[in-house]
């Protein structure tokens, strides 16, 4: 949507979730290329509660044990005032987050 793809772009991500086309709006926080950190934040579309000013997410790549790699992630949740965060879409949340990463490690485990 804007910027060069470093820090401050914005990028609108497009997927199909039941059968509906919807989007995410991710803003590239900080690209940590000798400490393989990345950072972002969700900022609009269908996975940001209305609750949520943002949700701040921290990843950073690790050596393994035997050769392989540690994901570290960290997830923050930037409530829109002092509105409390909805307990069943952070549940929500981490169930596709999880199963987000399932399908990754599945892919890049058969295609080493």
């Amino acid at each position: 949507v804007e910027g060069n793809g470093g820090p401050g772009t914005i990028k609108k991500i497009s997927f199909v979730e039941d059968g509906e086309t919807k989007f995410v709006l991710h803003k590239i926080e900080e690209i940590n290329e000798a400490n393989l950190g990345y950072s972002y934040s969700i900022v609009g579309g269908a996975a940001l509660p209305d609750t949520a000013e943002k949700i701040s997410i921290d990843s950073k790549l690790s050596d393994g044990p035997n050769g392989g790699s540690v994901v570290k992630l960290s997830i923050k949740y930037h409530s829109k005032g002092d509105a409390p965060p909805n307990e069943d879409e952070l549940k929500a949340g981490k169930a596709k987050s999880d199963a987000l990463f399932k399908v990754i490690e599945a892919y890049l485990l058969a295609n080493p």
